[in-house]
């Protein structure tokens, strides 16, 4: 009886800091939820969606098939393959809004008997009911298209089939979901389109002769012999030493690569949102051992007169534990039940950027683990810091003597002297030094703080306005534009319409056929100047008979610098020396790096093969001389910039992530300002009380306090940009090799620096001041009742 009487006794004198403790904890784990709901159920989803909709382990696009039916065969009677799906398509540029897409589009027959697609109802907010038909004319899209072209219904699409105008228009009829290759981080996509139209484009393919732009195609959705031990690399190996599937494969994936490139940015995004929860949940520790110190000193006196009734220290530390166990549990179930709303709103805003609707439903054991852990490390935790309960020493208590006698005690210390010049600064510097005990978790919460979001100012400045930093990391070279002729232009012809607009300072030639390394399939960057590799290891293949490997490929093959692989193009096959290790994200890192002259032994030569990269003098121009191009030579040209469509998707989610982080920043900095204030002022009314007797005003002791927190951060800030330069880099690269990036290199720069931590002091200068306004209410009385 005398504990629960204690115990409701200590919420109500601790009320306000159980409140913060509460409100951090709430927000700490409704934003652990909703990324874990995100992260696991996402991923689920894609692959339960994946196997429902009927893609294989492997899954190999090929073109111009002379014999489908008996490639598919050859492949049906390989020992370890169990059967191949073959899912007809046309390969063909699109362009929508007079925007010419970097990468081509395939068109899918589409019919009602076929369950294998989920379309969306016009307003995303749910799916159709039963399969819908489409006309002649019309066409179902992907959802992350609206991100990347702003395509809206009713919107038309247009695909270049045939030189001379021939071209199919179709108009956008509604959304689908496309689990395979939906999001806006894949360039490819899938258009469904009615069967007459895919009859008709057929038609004129065949009619168009070495006119067509288009070309027939196919999916082999190839599935392993159930009860088969071989992996899907000795599948793809065995598929093209035993096959004709090399000769006609445009490029394979596999089902868990397919998946990668789906969830690449739920993955990446929810890496940084963990890493960021992290430094929350280290900030609640702060905040949790301030408030347990300070209620000791503060309840000294009455711990000492219950341990003389009979508490024991035990006892005592196992009333905190409640207290305090209490408020963090209660906040986790807050937190929880918030997480279902926000991972539908985060479900629905981010569906045109991911091309699929992310279950809401709370995976509940996953939370229940991660919240049970974090319960236990937090209660540990109180455990440890509660121990100075037995410190207490009942005479002492009695006397008077509490603990912060022994240490520091508000402004009574030695501190500067108080001068008339810069009162409220030197007053604010006198009680901070006197009573620095009881700023240190003020400085402490802005040290992680100022980690964390100089962290993500200089993943924003990597990244930069226009997306330079992705692009970089995307591209296994640099350029400002690249130009690809067919037909009967010529190159030189090209050139000179670029040069009406803006001079050209360098080129090179760079194609991106596939080959295979060691049995498996990849894409080749073959290079007229190996020098442009972005290398990061080793050298660049200079040589005929060298190769530069991405780490994830070398990974995959096992082989480092100095080691020999056997790569295959369509001419014959060639052992190659691997001379360093360079950095392309494409395909999630999947792909190898070769000269001109080392492709050129192996790989059939073509005019068509190679794309120009041009340097422009003035790269501002580059919009206008792709329109240009475009409308100079129609299909013959394909022309991309140094970018592409749905990176403006990631660069808006990263402006969103840098919203929300700031914004959790800003309530985390509040909370913990009022929280640690309230505790300051209630020890300091006495120091307040002589102060107003002294003359000091309520706006100068306010000013003077809300100094103590600024001053009190500044520390804390200063270790923390320290520790955003030295750990930044390792810790983003490990996050985004989750998006094939592997070598993340940031930069300082004043935004990113010295930004937040100015940021983060006014915050807790503005906050503090805001928070003292219980100073009004201090009177001289108080030093009679004191």
């Amino acid at each position: 009886m005398e504990c629960k009487t204690l115990l409701k006794a200590d919420f109500k004198r601790h009320k306000g800091s159980l409140t913060g403790v509460f409100l951090l904890v709430l927000l700490a784990a409704a934003a652990l939820g909703t990324v874990l709901t995100v992260w696991t159920s996402s991923g689920n989803y894609v692959n339960e969606e994946m196997d429902r909709a009927g893609f294989g382990a492997l899954t190999a696009w090929v073109s111009n098939v002379s014999d489908m039916e008996s490639l598919s065969g050859s492949i049906e009677n390989l020992e370890d393959v169990g059967r191949v799906n073959t899912q007809n398509l046309i390969f063909s540029d699109y362009s929508v809004n007079g925007e010419e897409s970097d990468s081509e589009g395939q068109l899918i027959p589409y019919s009602r008997e076929q369950a294998r697609y989920k379309f969306f109802t016009d307003d995303f907010s749910s799916y159709q009911e039963g399969t819908p038909d489409l006309l002649p004319g019309e066409v179902y899209i992907s959802p992350s298209l609206v991100t990347m072209y702003d395509v809206r219904i009713g919107d038309e699409i247009s695909f270049p089939i045939a030189r001379a105008g021939r071209d199919l228009v179709l108009t956008v009829k509604g959304f689908y979901e496309d689990p395979f290759m939906g999001s806006s981080m894949i360039g490819m996509k899938g258009f469904l389109i009615s069967e007459e139209d895919y009859i008709g484009a057929g038609q004129m393919i065949h009619d168009s002769g070495i006119d067509a732009l288009a070309r027939n195609g196919a999916m082999l959705h190839i599935f392993p012999e159930e009860g088969s031990s071989l992996t899907v690399s000795e599948l793809n190996s065995r598929l093209n030493e035993s096959t004709g599937l090399p000769q006609y494969t445009e490029f394979i994936h596999s089902a868990g690569s397919i998946a990668g490139f789906m969830l690449v940015l739920q993955n990446a995004f929810s890496g940084l949102l963990i890493a960021f929860v992290t430094v929350l949940l280290v900030v609640v520790m702060v905040v949790l051992g301030h408030n347990i110190n300070s209620a000791v000193e503060a309840d000294y006196v009455n711990m000492g007169i219950l341990k003389t009734v009979g508490f024991t220290g035990g006892l005592l530390r196992r009333i905190q534990m409640i207290q305090y166990m209490s408020v963090i549990l209660a906040g986790m179930v807050a937190g929880g039940i918030l997480t279902v709303p926000l991972s539908r709103f985060v479900s629905s805003t981010t569906l045109t950027t991911t091309g699929i609707r992310i279950p809401e439903n709370m995976p509940v054991g996953t939370c229940l683990l991660a919240f049970g852990t974090i319960a236990l490390v937090l209660a540990g935790f109180i455990t440890l810091t509660s121990g100075k309960i037995n410190e207490v020493a009942p005479m002492k208590a009695i006397r008077g003597e509490t603990l912060a006698a022994n240490g520091d005690n508000g402004a009574t210390g030695k501190g500067l002297h108080i001068r008339k010049n810069q009162l409220e600064l030197r007053l604010a510097l006198r009680q901070l030094t006197a009573g620095k005990r009881r700023y240190a978790g003020a400085c402490l919460v802005a040290l992680f703080l100022v980690f964390f979001a100089s962290m993500t100012g200089r993943l924003d400045s990597w990244l930069g306005a226009d997306g330079k930093g992705m692009m970089e990391a995307f591209n296994p070279a640099d350029h400002d534009i690249g130009v690809q002729i067919f037909g009967a232009y010529s190159v030189r012809e090209a050139e000179n319409t670029i040069r009406s607009y803006t001079g050209i300072t360098d080129t090179y030639l760079l194609a991106m056929p596939g080959v295979s390394v060691n049995g498996i399939d990849y894409t080749a960057n073959v290079i007229s100047d190996p020098e442009r590799f972005h290398l990061i290891e080793g050298r660049t293949c200079m040589t005929e008979d060298e190769i530069v490997l991405t780490e994830f490929v070398a990974s995959d093959l096992g082989v480092s610098i100095g080691d020999t692989v056997t790569v295959q193009a369509d001419m014959g096959s060639g052992v190659y020396t691997v001379s360093g290790i360079y950095t392309c994200a494409n395909d999630m890192g999947d792909n190898v790096g070769l000269s001109r002259e080392g492709y050129l032994k192996i790989g059939q030569d073509s005019p068509d093969l190679w794309c120009y990269h041009y340097f422009l003098v003035d790269p501002s121009q580059k919009t206008a001389v792709t329109q240009a191009l475009q409308e100079a030579y129609g299909g013959d040209v394909h022309v991309h910039e140094n970018t592409w469509p749905g990176l403006f998707g990631i660069i808006s989610a990263m402006r969103a992530l840098m919203v929300f982080q700031y914004g959790m920043v800003m309530v985390f900095i509040l909370i913990v300002t009022v929280m640690t204030g309230s505790r300051i002022l209630s020890a300091e009314k006495r120091d307040i009380g002589i102060l107003k007797a002294l003359g000091f005003t309520s706006g100068q002791l306010r000013a003077a306090f809300a100094l103590r927190f600024g001053l009190a951060a500044v520390p804390g800030a200063a270790i923390g940009i320290g520790l955003a330069a030295a750990l930044t880099d390792p810790l983003v690269s490990a996050v985004m090799k989750m998006a094939g990036i592997s070598n993340f290199v940031s930069r300082a720069a004043i935004g990113n620096t010295l930004f937040p931590a100015v940021a983060v002091i006014l915050l807790f200068t503005c906050f503090a001041y805001v928070a003292s306004w219980k100073i009004k209410n201090v009177d001289l009385a108080v030093l009679i009742t004191e």
